[in-house]
C-alpha cells in the first residue's frame, strides 16, 4: 500500500527532481517507510515517476519502488540509480492478493517477495490483459520504454484512487489531488469544474471521471488507460464487466459456493509481513470477517477496533456481544463532539476535493487508533452491495411486491389519512412503497423519492438515471437487483464509501482490506435470486444462511445498523451558522443562484433528516473551499 506520482511533459523543458520530490512529500502520509524517484528524458518527452512506500510485503530494500524489469536479462531492478537499465518501470499502490497463485500458474521465477514483481512480469507476458488475472485493489502506472507508452489501471471496484491532469502538453498523476497540486496550482476559483460541484450537492461526492477542477480527472473503476507517448493520444476502456443477473435456484450450491469464497477471500487478504487486525462494528459484515479470521490466526492475539457514539446510532452493545464471543484484543473508543471539532479543519486536508460523507470523521479516528497496533486491517465493506443490505434494497423489493396489486387498489390505499399513528407503524412504510410503485419508468426511482428532493440538481438526476438505466439492462429490468448493482458499481462504493476509507486510513498510514470487495463476490451476487437477498422486511437472507455457524444468534438476527456520528445535531448549533451562510455566498459567487436560493429558502429553514444531510454537504464544501481555494 503506497502513494504514486508521475509527470510527463512534451514541451522540452524537462522535469526537475525537486518537482517529483514535492509530489512525494505531499502524499508522504500514504507511505512513510520509503520513497523513490525515476526520471527519464528523450527528445520527444520527459517522464518522472515517484513513489512513497508503506511496507507490507517483503520489508527489505527489494520492495522499493519505482521498480523496474530488464526483460532480456530477466532481472528485477529495485534501486533508483539502476532504473535506466530497465525496460519497464512501475509505480504501484495496492495489493494483488492472489500473487502467489499467479506465480505458480505462470511458473514465474521471482527475486523479491513482492506482488509488484508479479505485475511487471505478467505485463510482459500478457500485456494490458494482465489485469484480468489480478484479484486485488490497485492503481498503478507502468512506463514501457520499448513501446513509448504509459499503461495505467484501477481495480475493478475502485478501491484505490488515481487522479490525473492533462492539458495536451502535460500529464500529471497522483494517488491524491494533493500530489498534483504540489506542482500544478490549479486550485483557483476560475478552475472549478461546475458540473462537479452540482454532482457533489446532488450525490454527496464527485463521481469519476470528474474531479473538482477542470482538466483534472479520476480514472474510473475497472478502467485501463493507455497513453501513446509518440502520438500524444490517450485511450481508456473497461477491462471488466459485471456479469448479467442470471439467478441459480439451487440454495445448497449457492451456500457452499458462498462459504468457500468467503473463506478464501479472507485468507488471501491476511497475507502480510506486518501485523494484521480488523475493524469491528458489531454488524453482520465486519463480525463475519472476524469470525472467519479465526481459521487463520489466534483470535486471542488479534487486535480489533471499533467506534461508539452517544445516541441512537451506537452499536456498542452489539460490538460487546461479538468481542465476548470471539475474545479478541479489542479497542473501543466513543466518538464525541470534541473529536468532531478537533477534526473539522483537518477533514478538508484529508479529503482534498469536496466530500460529504461525515462518517469519515469516526473512520479517521478508528484508523488512528488501529495504527498504534497494526499496519493492516480487514473490514466488512461491500457486504451490503453483494447481499442486499440497504434500506433502498428493501424499498425497491416492496415496490416489486406491490406492483402485483392492481393500480386502482394501490391508489385507494393512498387515500387513507396520513396521521401520526400511521407514521409510527407498518402502514406508513407501505404508503411510501405504494407511492414509488406508481412510477412507470424505473430510471426515475431516485428522482421521485421524497417528492423529488432526493436528487437536487439536474446534473445529479441525469447521472443517476443514466447509470441506473445501465443497471436495469444488466438485470433484465429487475428494480431490486438494479438498485443493488447501482450501489455496487456507482452510488456507494468507488467514489464514495471507498474514498472515505482510503483517505481516512491512509492519512494514518494504515492499509484496509475488504474481503467482500473481492470481485468474485460481485460476480457471485449476480447468481443469487432476488428473493434470497431481500423480502418485504428482511435483508441479506442468503448471507445469514452462509454465516449461520460463524456468528452468535443475536448478531445473525439484527438489522442494518449505522456508522454515523450525530453530526446533524452538532452542526446545527448557532456557532456553525456563519459557515453555512458563507457557503451560500460561495454558491452565489459561482453563479449557482438556484442552488443558493434552495438552501436559503428551504434547507436552512427546515429540520429533517434529508435537509440536514444537505446542510452537512454545504458545511463540508465551505470548509473545503476555505482550505483549498480561499
Amino acid at each position: 500500500m503506497c502513494g504514486i506520482n508521475g509527470i510527463i511533459r512534451f514541451d522540452n523543458k524537462g522535469i526537475l527532481k525537486e518537482e517529483i520530490d514535492k509530489m512525494n512529500k505531499a502524499i508522504k502520509h500514504r507511505g512513510p517507510d520509503d520513497e523513490g524517484v525515476f526520471i527519464f528524458n528523450n527528445k520527444n518527452y520527459s517522464i518522472s515517476l515517484g513513489h512513497v512506500r508503506l511496507a507490507i510485503l517483503d520489508l527489505s530494500e527489494k520492495g522499493h519502488q519505482p521498480m523496474g524489469y530488464n526483460v532480456e536479462e530477466d532481472k528485477i531492478i529495485y534501486s533508483d540509480k539502476d532504473l535506466d537499465k530497465a525496460d519497464i518501470i512501475i509505480v504501484y499502490n495496492g495489493e494483488i492478493y492472489n500473487y502467489l497463485e499467479l506465480k505458480e500458474k505462470f511458473n514465474l521465477k521471482t527475486e523479491t517477495g513482492t506482488d509488484t514483481e508479479i505485475i511487471l512480469k505478467l505485463y510482459e507476458k500478457l500485456g494490458f490483459d494482465c489485469v484480468k488475472e489480478f484479484n486485488g485493489m490497485w492503481a498503478f502506472c507502468i512506463f514501457d520504454k520499448r513501446k513509448n507508452l504509459i499503461f495505467c489501471s484501477r481495480d475493478r471496484l475502485g478501491v484505490k484512487p488515481f487522479y490525473y491532469y492533462w492539458d495536451g502538453e502535460e500529464f500529471i498523476f497522483s494517488s491524491e489531488l494533493k500530489g498534483i497540486l504540489a506542482v500544478k496550482e490549479i486550485n483557483k476559483k476560475e478552475n472549478i469544474n461546475k458540473d462537479a460541484v452540482k454532482l457533489y450537492f446532488a450525490l454527496g461526492f464527485i463521481p469519476s471521471p470528474y474531479s473538482i477542477y477542470k482538466n483534472t480527472f479520476k480514472l474510473e473503476a475497472r478502467q485501463n488507460l493507455i497513453f501513446d507517448l509518440n502520438k500524444k493520444e490517450i485511450k481508456k476502456y473497461y477491462y471488466w464487466e459485471l456479469p448479467d443477473y442470471k439467478p441459480i435456484y439451487d440454495k445448497k450450491k449457492l451456500i457452499e459456493e458462498g462459504r468457500k469464497l468467503l473463506y478464501d477471500a479472507v485468507k488471501i487478504r491476511m497475507r502480510s509481513d506486518v501485523p494484521v487486525g480488523a475493524f469491528l462494528s458489531g454488524g453482520l459484515d465486519s463480525s463475519t470477517v472476524v469470525g472467519v479470521m479465526r481459521q487463520f490466526t489466534d483470535l486471542s492475539k488479534l487486535h480489533t477496533f471499533s467506534i461508539g457514539f452517544e445516541g441512537k446510532y451506537d452499536e456498542t452493545p452489539y460490538i460487546k456481544i461479538v468481542v465476548n464471543y470471539f475474545k479478541t484484543q479489542h479497542h473501543h473508543y466513543y466518538f464525541k463532539e470534541k473529536d468532531f471539532e478537533g477534526l473539522i479543519d483537518k477533514y478538508s486536508w484529508i479529503y482534498d476535493e469536496p466530500f460529504g460523507d461525515y462518517s469519515g470523521f469516526p473512520t479517521y479516528k478508528v484508523s488512528e487508533i488501529a495504527k498504534k497496533y497494526v499496519t493492516v486491517v480487514l473490514s466488512g465493506d461491500g457486504g451490503d452491495e453483494v447481499f442486499g443490505g440497504y434500506r433502498f434494497h428493501l424499498v425497491s423489493r416492496r415496490i416489486e411486491y406491490l406492483k402485483k396489486i392492481p393500480k386502482f387498489v394501490r391508489k385507494l390505499f393512498l387515500k387513507i389519512p396520513n396521521s401520526n399513528l400511521l407514521r409510527s407503524n407498518i402502514v406508513f412504510l407501505v404508503r411510501e412503497a405504494i407511492n414509488l410503485s406508481l412510477i412507470e419508468n424505473y430510471e426515475g426511482f431516485y428522482s421521485k423519492l421524497f417528492n423529488g428532493r432526493f436528487i437536487i440538481t439536474k446534473e445529479g438526476k441525469s447521472w443517476v438515471e443514466k447509470n441506473l438505466k445501465y443497471c436495469l439492462n444488466k438485470t433484465n429490468n429487475n428494480l431490486s437487483e438494479s438498485i443493488r448493482v447501482f450501489d455496487l458499481l456507482f452510488r456507494t462504493l468507488a467514489d464514495n464509501f471507498l474514498v472515505k476509507v482510503d483517505r481516512a486510513s491512509m492519512a494514518n498510514a494504515l492499509e484496509v482490506r475488504s474481503p467482500f470487495l473481492d470481485y468474485r463476490f460481485a460476480e457471485f451476487s449476480q447468481k443469487i435470486p432476488t428473493e434470497w437477498k431481500v423480502n418485504f422486511f428482511k435483508t441479506k437472507k442468503l448471507m445469514r444462511e452462509i454465516i449461520k455457524d460463524i456468528l452468535p444468534e443475536d448478531i445473525l438476527s439484527k438489522g442494518k445498523g449505522g456508522f454515523e456520528p450525530p453530526l446533524d445535531k452538532w452542526i446545527l448549533k448557532e456557532k456553525y451558522m456563519v459557515v453555512l451562510d458563507k457557503g451560500i455566498n460561495i454558491l452565489k459567487e459561482l453563479n449557482f443562484n438556484d442552488l443558493a436560493e434552495f438552501y436559503k429558502n428551504e434547507v436552512l429553514k427546515k429540520d429533517n433528516k434529508l435537509y440536514n444531510i444537505y446542510k452537512i454537504r454545504l458545511f463540508l464544501f465551505t470548509k473545503w473551499w476555505e482550505r483549498w481555494i480561499s
